[in-house]
């Protein structure tokens, strides 16, 4: 079925070659001159089941293979080389109009080189923050140890151009002079140190520089930057380190323009000017570069910028860090420079924890990334950076690629170079345009049966007709006269719909490809009709209700809907207001149509009111008000009765309410109570019927509501008494059994050794006469 439907699309593009590749990707053109079906745009297996030979079918062969995949690896000492991007080169073939897929990874390596520049604002009120810095010595080598073991540290100071009004002419010698202090001329920037692994020298190139001064809180900050990144001979940039500098500075820039005022007018050449002292020569010769040239220096040569600025100033170039965010960083400087070391750590890390890639790819070559950022998405989304990844975590980006045009040049091959936007880490793509059809056949014009395919007007060459003089057409079946053209191309030129008449151009398609072009003329295939086969046939229209008009039915007077089987008439949408659906929507066959947020029959309905409801309530107030024998109302018959036909409104008291929509009523009775009362409402052919519930409400019986709450006092008072009382025999039950089971319980202790003071003693009642028995007897 699949293959059904793509031999219907390639089957159209029969005029040449090129169309029929650029039809569909499944799209093959036969070149056998013995082929004999008219047709010789299908896909591969058609043709081949129309026996054209396989060597004579030219198709769409898009090809991708991987060149040079070595795996990505971690940093190592013996050959000073990581692999943090893979595949490393890869081949593909481009068809138009088709989208390859190029998976690449991404990892940071560990222990990859870190060369780091420290380019110091040393004016006066900087000199601190110098002292800071020269004293860090063994802090530092352990900060930069923790971050990797291969690192390198180089050391620069600027200050400003040495020129009016940046300088006070009579300071020249000594800007420090208003502070009582001997310092340093001013000079625009010193390289003090090369790149090295040697944390005594920078240590050392630290305590030997010098503090500056000049006139104002601007700096050329700028200036230094662009000869730190434009000399890297001088600096000692390493290729493959994560080149990265740290501008420290408690003031403000001066960027491109301002070096006019000291009547420097020429412009910032980007080229690199120190001498062999390290001094920048053209300070007073070039104007301060502008934020978009560093920028794209810094781009251009996988440069980091660490902006380390105080408080004071840090909004600035917060604002102007954002403008360069996938290179640069900024953090907020503590006044002595005490926390540096903490911003070198934070702001390498956030460094190496963000990756970002572009490429330089032809106009006519798109290129779109994909990635999930190492499943920080649940999906793939469209974008070409992460940030706060992981730490050893590949990184996965989906590279697509498509051939939108051939270049003009009609070159063929192309290098395109997909890079990180910080290292010096890429994918090179080897292009191959696929070569829109060649023909290495030799022209035989009078080969008899190659004129037959050519209707004996032209002869067969490479599977396209060439037409003798006053012929032509795909099968040079057409006169040039007749269609005022010479060429095939020409007449095909007809049959391709205008898109724009003011720019002159037309579709690429032929009969919109839903047809054949025959000598100007489009024939379509069933289903389709139009001059350029762009319209579908009416199958729904009633003749006598609708006119079929390129595919859709356009109504006759007092017809609509979409196969015009509405009655124009916008009765049944009018309410009972007058209106037609509120004046909230449209009557589209009899039915409202309702604009956001309205909602019922006629679009009366909001999320605050009911517009029926408010239109009905003064009948309904009025209609209760006469049944409960008020008669308040005197002209309840003008109140309900439509406002469109005056005919009054059927109701009905009702005990229950069942109604779709309820609305809500409140009067004040006789009694002067507020009482809410609710009516449902009904429109059927025209009519209007409302189902009311009305409620009376009763004055209180004063006498009743107190004897009630006297009796309910009085009963609630008994209760808590009860309650208390029944509490404290509780209570007095639970003390009085705690203490008879302390008492059962109770054992009494004496003394082993305690004998009783008091002696006993018994008299017998009778004594015994003998002596011996009686020591009292005489």
């Amino acid at each position: 079925m699949e293959e059904d439907r793509e031999d219907e699309q390639c089957m159209h593009s029969i005029d040449s070659c090129d169309r029929c590749l650029n039809t569909h990707l499944n799209c093959a053109w036969c070149t056998d001159k013995t082929y004999q079906v008219r047709g010789r745009c299908f896909s591969r297996t058609t043709l081949l089941s129309f026996n054209c030979s396989e060597a004579d079918i030219y198709e769409n062969q898009p090809k991708q293979e991987r060149l040079q995949e070595r795996p990505l690896k971690d940093y190592e000492t013996r050959d000073e080389q990581a692999v943090q991007v893979t595949p490393q080169r890869v081949f593909l073939k481009l068809v138009k109009g088709n989208t390859q897929r190029v998976k690449l990874g991404y990892r940071v390596a560990r222990n990859n080189p870190l060369d780091l520049y420290v380019l110091m604002d040393l004016t006066w009120t900087m000199r601190d923050d110098k002292d800071t810095l020269e004293q860090l010595g063994a802090r530092l080598t352990q900060t930069l140890h923790n971050l990797t073991d291969n690192y390198r540290l180089g050391f620069g100071s600027f200050a400003d151009k040495p020129a009016m009004p940046m300088i006070m002419p009579q300071l020249r010698e000594n800007p420090c002079a208003a502070e009582r202090e001997r310092c340093e001329p001013t000079y625009g920037y010193r390289h003090q140190l090369e790149l090295t692994d040697d944390i005594k020298a920078f240590s050392a190139a630290v305590a030997g520089s010098k503090i500056t001064a000049n006139l104002d809180n601007l700096e050329g900050g700028l200036d230094a930057l662009m000869q730190v990144i434009v000399c890297p001979k001088e600096i000692g940039w390493k290729k493959q380190a994560r080149k990265v500098v740290i501008l420290v500075t408690d003031g403000f820039m001066h960027f491109a323009g301002d070096g006019l005022l000291a009547g420097i007018v020429q412009r910032n050449d980007r080229q690199c000017h120190l001498n062999q002292a390290g001094e920048y020569t053209g300070s007073l010769v070039y104007d301060y570069p502008s934020l978009e040239e560093i920028y794209r220096e810094l781009l251009r040569r996988k440069i980091n910028v660490i902006f380390a600025v105080t408080e004071e100033v840090f909004d600035t170039y917060k604002e102007l860090s954002a403008l360069m965010q996938e290179i640069s960083n900024v953090e907020i400087l503590s006044a002595d420079s005490s926390n540096i070391l903490e911003l070198i750590k934070k702001s390498y890390e956030s460094f190496i924890k963000r990756t970002q890639f572009g490429d330089n790819s032809p106009d006519f070559i798109k290129m779109e990334y994909f990635t999930d950022c190492a499943g920080q998405f649940p999906n793939l989304r469209q974008r070409n950076y992460c940030n706060n990844v992981d730490l050893g975590k590949e990184i996965e980006f989906f590279v697509d690629v498509t051939l939108i045009d051939y270049p003009k040049n009609g070159v063929l091959n192309h290098k395109i170079r997909v890079e990180e936007a910080s290292l010096n880490e890429y994918m090179d793509i080897d292009v191959e345009l696929q070569q829109p059809c060649p023909c290495v056949e030799e022209s035989d014009p009078m080969d008899e049966y190659r004129r037959f395919q050519c209707d004996n007007q032209g002869y067969l060459n490479c599977g396209m007709c060439v037409c003798d003089e006053g012929w032509t057409g795909t099968f040079c079946n057409c006169p040039t006269d007749p269609a005022n053209a010479t060429t095939n191309e020409a007449l095909l030129r007809t049959c391709r719909q205008p898109l724009n008449h003011v720019a002159n151009t037309d579709s690429d398609l032929v009969c919109s490809n839903h047809g054949e072009c025959d000598c100007g003329s489009c024939n379509c295939d069933p289903g389709y009709t139009g001059t350029y086969c762009e319209c579908l046939e009416c199958y729904d229209c009633d003749e006598n209700r609708a006119e079929c008009h390129c595919g859709q039915c356009v109504c006759k007077y007092g017809w609509s809907g979409t196969r015009c089987n509405c009655k124009e008439s916008v009765e049944e949408c009018i309410g009972p207001t007058g209106d037609i659906c509120s004046k909230r929507g449209n009557c589209d066959c009899g039915l409202c149509s309702c604009q956001e947020p309205y909602l019922g029959k006629f679009c009366e309905i909001d999320a605050e009111k009911n517009k029926l409801c408010q239109f009905y309530e003064p009948c309904v107030t009025c209609l209760i008000d006469q049944k409960q024998g008020r008669n308040d109302c005197k002209n309840i018959s003008e109140i309900c009765s439509s406002a469109e036909s005056h005919e009054r409104f059927i109701y009905s008291f009702v005990d229950e309410l069942e109604a779709d929509v309820v609305c809500l009523v409140r009067i004040v009775n006789s009694h002067g109570i507020q009482c809410d009362s609710f009516f449902g409402y009904n429109v059927i052919d025209r009519v209007n019927y409302l189902n009311i519930q009305a409620v009376e409400c009763e004055p209180a019986n004063l006498y009743a509501i107190f004897g009630v709450i006297s009796l309910a006092t009085v009963l609630l008072g008994l209760f808590i008494i009860g309650l208390f009382w029944w509490c404290l025999r509780m209570k007095d039950a639970r003390e009085y059994a705690r203490f008879k089971e302390e008492q059962a319980n109770s054992v009494r202790q004496e003394n082993p050794i305690y004998r009783n003071p008091i002696s006993h003693f018994e008299v017998p009642r009778s004594l015994s006469v003998k002596p011996d028995e009686n020591p009292f007897s005489t």
